[in-house]
C-alpha cells in the first residue's frame, strides 16, 4: 500500500471513529429542543384530547407546528364533550397518546391507570425539567405517593391574576396609577379613596375574582390539612386572609350581595366603566368586550410574603400508558416545551410555563390591543408553593369549605372566627367520611 492510500486509509478509519462517538437517533441539548429525526422516521398518528378547543383551534396551536418540525408526525384532536370525555374515551377503547389538562384533572387521570413514569424518557433524552417554573412539577409530583414525572408542564394555567385598573376613574378623581410591587394594604387605601358616589354613578374601589386568588391559589401557600389529615384553616394566617378580603366589601358603596358575589360576575363588572381595579385574569376577554382605558400591575402581595403571587397552576401534556408511540410523543413534548416553540406561543397570548425571563416579557407581543400594556406585570411575582397533601384525599375539594364561609363573611352573614371555626369543622367531617369509604 502507497503513502497515499494509507493516508487515505487513516482518514476514513478516524471519520468513522468520530461518528461513532456521537449521538444517534433523537437527541436534545437539555433545552428542549429535540434534533431532526432520523431513527425513528416511521409515520404516525398522534392522537390527543383534554383542553377546550375546537379541531381547528388545535391544529393551528399545536398540530401544524408539531408536523411542521416533525413531517413524519400528524395528529388528531378529540374535542372533549358529550361521549368524548377522558373516562368515554377509555370505555370505548379509544387510542389516546396525549391527554392535555390543568392540575386539577391530574388525579382523574391517575385513577385511570394512564400515568406512567417519564423518567426512562427525561434520561434518555437528557432533558431538563430545571427549565420549568418548579412548583408546577411539584404539584404533579406530590399526586403520587412516590413523587412520579408523569406529564410535562407547557402553559401556566393561573397566570392572569393582576391589578386591573381604569385610568380614566383614576384620572377622574385626581389618584396617582397603582404600580407594580404594591400591597394588599396599599390598594386598600386606594379602593377606599375610589368608592365614591359622583352624580348619579356610584364608583367602586375594588373587585375581585376572590375565591381563586384568596382562597384557592392563595399567596401564602396556606394549606387546607396538614400531614396528618387533619383541617387547619382556623388559624392565625387564614385569619389573615379572611380579614383582608373582608375589608375591601365593608368599605361604604364596595358591599356585595348574593346576586353579584360570583367570581366571574366580580371580575366582568370591571367593564361596565364604574369599578376602578379589579383582581383577575383573562386580559384579551376584557379587551375584546369593552372599550375602557386600562392597564395593570401585578398583583398585589401580603406584607409578610413580599413579592409572593398565588400558587402556580399549570396545564400538562400527560403521555398515556397505552400509547403505541412514547418515543415520538416524548420527542414532540420536548418541542412543544422547547424555547422556540415557546416564544411564539407567549407571543401569541399563551402563558409559558418555563422559567425564560425573555419568554416571559415576550407575552402577548402579537395581540394588537395588548402589546402596549404591562404585560410582565403577570409574572412580576414569584409564583407561591402549593402544599402538599395526601394523594387519597384529592378527590375532596379542600378548598371549597374555606370559600364558602368566606363569602358568607363577605355578605356579612357570619363573623370572621365562626366561619374559620365552621369551615375546619365541615372539612374534618368530610375527612372523616372519605377514609371510611
Amino acid at each position: 500500500m502507497n503513502k497515499r492510500s494509507i493516508l487515505f486509509f487513516m482518514l476514513s478509519l478516524m471519520v468513522t471513529a468520530s461518528a461513532g462517538c456521537g449521538k444517534t437517533g433523537n437527541s436534545t441539548a437539555g433545552d428542549g429542543k429535540p434534533a431532526a429525526t432520523k431513527a425513528n422516521d416511521k409515520t404516525v398518528e398522534l392522537v390527543f384530547s383534554g383542553i377546550p378547543l375546537t379541531e381547528e383551534e388545535f391544529q393551528e396551536q399545536f398540530g401544524k407546528p408539531i408536523h411542521d418540525k416533525f413531517p413524519n408526525i400528524t395528529t388528531k384532536f378529540i374535542v372533549p364533550g358529550k361521549g368524548t370525555e377522558l373516562k368515554d374515551l377509555v370505555s370505548a377503547g379509544t387510542t389516546l397518546d396525549v391527554y392535555m389538562t390543568a392540575a386539577v384533572n391530574l388525579p382523574m387521570f391517575l385513577d385511570m391507570k394512564l400515568g406512567q413514569n417519564l423518567n426512562e424518557w427525561i434520561k434518555k433524552y437528557n432533558y431538563d425539567l430545571g427549565r420549568i417554573e418548579p412548583n408546577a412539577v411539584q404539584v404533579m409530583k406530590d399526586m403520587t405517593t412516590d413523587q412520579m414525572v408523569f406529564g410535562i408542564p407547557y402553559q401556566n394555567a393561573s397566570l392572569g391574576y393582576v391589578l386591573y385598573y381604569n385610568k380614566d376613574i383614576f384620572d377622574k378623581f385626581g389618584i396617582p396609577y397603582p404600580k407594580d410591587g404594591m400591597t394588599w394594604d396599599d390598594t386598600y387605601e386606594l379602593a377606599k379613596r375610589l368608592t365614591r358616589v359622583e352624580g348619579s354613578v356610584q364608583y367602586r374601589g375594588l373587585t375581585a375574582n376572590w375565591s381563586n386568588i384568596f382562597v384557592i391559589n392563595n399567596q401564602l401557600s396556606l394549606p387546607g390539612l396538614d400531614s396528618k389529615d387533619k383541617a387547619v384553616i382556623n388559624t392565625d394566617n387564614w385569619k389573615m386572609v379572611f380579614n383582608n378580603v373582608k375589608r375591601f366589601y365593608d368599605i361604604p358603596g364596595n358591599q356585595i350581595n348574593k346576586d353579584n358575589i360570583a367570581d366571574k360576575i366580580q371580575e366582568t363588572d370591571f367593564i361596565t366603566g364604574t369599578v376602578a381595579m379589579t383582581v383577575g385574569g383573562g386580559a384579551a376577554a376584557v379587551a375584546d368586550k369593552s372599550t375602557i382605558n386600562y392597564d395593570y400591575v401585578s398583583l398585589p402581595t401580603y406584607k409578610e410574603a413580599p413579592g409572593m403571587g398565588t400558587k402556580s397552576s399549570g396545564r400538562y401534556l400527560l403521555p398515556t400508558s397505552t400509547s403505541k408511540y412514547k418515543d415520538e410523543v416524548f420527542q414532540t413534548i420536548m418541542y412543544l416545551t422547547s424555547d422556540e416553540y415557546q416564544m411564539k406561543a407567549s407571543k401569541d397570548g399563551r402563558a409559558t410555563a418555563l422559567q425564560n425571563k425573555d419568554i416571559q416579557k415576550a407575552y402577548m407581543q402579537n395581540n394588537p390591543k395588548l402589546k402596549d400594556k404591562n404585560n410582565f406585570a403577570y409574572f412580576y411575582n414569584k409564583p407561591s408553593a402549593s402544599p402538599k397533601m395526601n394523594p387519597e384525599l384529592l378527590s375532596i375539594n379542600i378548598y371549597n369549605f374555606p370559600a364558602v364561609e368566606l363569602s358568607n363573611v363577605m355578605l356579612g352573614q357570619v363573623d370572621v372566627a365562626t366561619a374559620l371555626r365552621t369551615a375546619e369543622e365541615k372539612l374534618d367531617k368530610a375527612v372523616a367520611a372519605k377514609k371510611s369509604q
